[in-house]
C-alpha cells in the first residue's frame, strides 16, 4: 500500500506537469492508472527467475518505453480515432489493406499479427514478461507508424486502411495493458 501511495503520488506529480488543463479529480485518476500500470508492468516485465529492482524514476518515465510508455500509445491510438470520427471519418469494413506499403506500417501489422502467439507462450512457458516485453515492442511499432504516416491527412483510401489499422493497434494495446 504504501508502495502504491508513493508511485500514484509520483505519478500525479507528471501527469500535473504535462495536463495543468484537467481537473483535479482526472489528474488522481489518470495518476492512479498510470502507477498501478507502472508498478504492474515493472514486475512483469522482469524474467520469473530473475530478481526485480524497482527504480521510480524508470517506471515512469514515458521515453523509457515502460508501462507509461505503452499506455500512452494506447491513449493516442484513442485520440487519433477520436478525431477520425469527429471528422466523418469512421472505422470501415470497407477498406484495401494493400494500400499499405510503408515499412512502418508492415512491421506494425507484423507486430500485431504475434499477439495470439505470445499470449500463448507466455502462458503454456509460465513466462508473463513475454507479454510485457511485446507491449512495449507494440508500442514502439504503432509509435514509429504515426510518426511515419500521414493517418487523418491521408488520400482517402488509404486514410480508411490506416484508421483501420490504428484500430487494430488500439484493441490489441488494450489486451496486452489489460
Amino acid at each position: 500500500d504504501e508502495l502504491m501511495e508513493k508511485i500514484e503520488a509520483r505519478a500525479y506529480e507528471e501527469v500535473d506537469k504535462r495536463r495543468k488543463d484537467l481537473d483535479e479529480g482526472k489528474k488522481l485518476e489518470i495518476a492512479r492508472k498510470v502507477g498501478i500500470g507502472a508498478l504492474r508492468y515493472d514486475m512483469v516485465k522482469v524474467s520469473p527467475d530473475k530478481h526485480i529492482v524497482f527504480d521510480f524514476k524508470d517506471a515512469l518515465d514515458i521515453e523509457k518505453k515502460g508501462a507509461p510508455f505503452i499506455q500512452y500509445s494506447h491513449a493516442r491510438a484513442c485520440s487519433i480515432l477520436r478525431a477520425a470520427e469527429e471528422k466523418g471519418y469512421a472505422v470501415s469494413e470497407d477498406y484495401d489493406a494493400s494500400l499499405l506499403k510503408e515499412s512502418s506500417e508492415k512491421e506494425l501489422i507484423k507486430k500485431l499479427s504475434k499477439f495470439g502467439y505470445v499470449i500463448e507462450a507466455a502462458s503454456s512457458e509460465l513466462k508473463p514478461h513475454l507479454v510485457a516485453k511485446y507491449a512495449r515492442e507494440l508500442a514502439e511499432s504503432f509509435n514509429l507508424f504515426y510518426k511515419d504516416c500521414q493517418v487523418l491527412n491521408a488520400e482517402d483510401e488509404l486514410r480508411k486502411a490506416r484508421i483501420v489499422l490504428v484500430d487494430c493497434a488500439k484493441i490489441v494495446l488494450s489486451n496486452v495493458l489489460n
